[in-house]
C-alpha cells in the first residue's frame, strides 16, 4: 500500500512515519524546506519526501498515487500559537490543497488527526456525541477542518476518519512539554512550582496510538467518521510528575506541589471514551503510566 503523510518531522508524525516505515509500507513524506529531521534517523533515507514549498508539490503527490494519505501535519501546535487565528487559518489552505491531492489521485480513504481540544473545557468521560466547544482558534479551526473534510469525503465517496487525540507521551516528544520540561529541571536540580497536581488527564504512549492508527489502515469496513483516540483512563499530574522524578532518581521535594494556585475555570478531569473505537476496530494494549514513563526517558 502506498501512504502519503504529512506531517512527518514533528513529534507524532514522526512515530506514524517510523511505525509505518517498519510495517512495509511504502511512503510518501511532506516537509518543508526548513524542517529539522532530528526526529526522523530512523527512516529519513529510506523514503520518499516531498518539500510544500515547492511550487509542484501537488503534482509530484498525484504522480505518487497514493493509496491512503494520512494527515498529521498542523502549524500552531506550541501553546502560544493556539489563539494566532492567522497561524491557525492556515490550517485550512493546506487541507484544501490536501483534499485536492485526494480527488485527483483517486484516494479512498482519508485519516486526519483532531484533538480533544474540539471539546473545549469540560471535567468528564466524554464520548464522540458530547457538545463541542472549543475555547481557542486552534480548537475552533480543528472543528472546521473536521467539517470540511467530511462534506469532501461525503460529496466524493471516500472514506474518512477523524482520530480526536487526547494525551500522546512518548520519546522526542517536544522540549516545551510537560515531561520534557521537567525532566530538564530536574536533571539541573531546579525546583519546580506546581499546583496540587490533582487534575486527571488521558495519556497514552506514542507506540500505543499507532497500534490503533495501523487497525484503522488495515479496517476493510466502511466506518468513516468520528473516533476518541484514548485509555479511558484517568491519571493525575501529580502521579505522572512523581513517577518521572522516580525514574531519573531525583528528590520529589523539587516538585513543590501547591505552590502555584489553579488557573479560574482549571479543567481537571479530561478523559476520554473509546467504546465507539473499540466496537469499530477492536480493542488494543494500553501501556500503564510507569512503563510509559520508563519508555520515555
Amino acid at each position: 500500500m502506498k501512504i502519503l503523510l504529512t506531517g512527518a518531522t514533528g513529534f507524532l508524525g514522526s512515530h506514524i512515519a517510523d511505525f509505518l516505515y517498519a510495517s512495509g509500507f511504502e511512503l510518501l513524506l511532506t516537509r518543508r524546506k526548513i524542517s529539522v529531521l532530528d526526529k526522523c534517523n530512523s527512516f529519513a533515507e529510506a523514503v520518499k519526501w516531498i518539500y510544500t514549498d515547492d511550487n509542484d508539490w501537488i503534482n509530484q503527490a498525484i504522480e505518487f498515487k497514493p493509496d491512503l494519505i494520512i494527515h498529521a501535519a498542523w502549524n500552531g501546535v506550541e501553546n502560544n500559537k493556539r489563539d494566532d487565528w492567522k497561524v491557525q487559518l492556515s490550517n485550512i489552505d493546506f487541507l484544501y490543497q490536501l483534499l485536492k491531492i485526494t480527488k485527483e489521485s483517486n484516494v479512498k480513504k482519508i485519516i486526519s488527526l483532531g484533538s480533544q481540544a474540539e471539546y473545549g473545557q469540560f471535567n468528564e468521560k466524554v464520548t464522540e456525541e458530547y457538545s463541542v466547544n472549543p475555547v481557542s482558534s486552534y480548537g475552533f479551526v480543528k472543528l472546521a477542518c473536521l467539517e470540511y473534510l467530511k462534506s469532501f469525503c461525503n460529496d466524493h465517496s471516500i472514506q474518512w476518519y477523524w482520530l480526536r487525540i487526547f494525551s500522546v507521551l512518548g520519546k522526542n516528544d517536544n522540549p516545551g512539554w510537560l515531561i520534557p520540561s521537567v525532566i530538564t529541571k530536574l536533571n539541573n536540580n531546579e525546583t519546580i512550582d506546581l499546583t496540587p497536581g490533582d487534575q486527571c488527564y488521558d495519556y497514552m504512549y506514542v507506540n500505543d496510538f499507532c497500534d490503533r492508527l495501523l487497525k484503522v489502515i488495515h479496517s476493510s469496513e466502511n466506518n468513516s467518521g468520528i473516533y476518541n483516540v484514548c485509555t479511558g483512563r484517568p491519571t493525575a499530574i501529580k502521579e505522572l510528575l512523581i513517577a518521572v522524578a522516580n525514574k531519573i532518581d531525583k528528590p520529589l521535594s523539587l516538585l513543590k506541589f501547591g505552590a502555584l494556585p489553579y488557573r479560574p475555570n482549571q479543567t481537571t478531569f479530561m478523559i476520554g471514551d473509546s467504546a465507539k473505537f473499540d466496537a469499530a476496530f477492536g480493542q488494543c494494549d494500553t501501556l500503564t503510566i510507569k512503563n510509559m514513563i520508563e519508555k520515555s526517558i
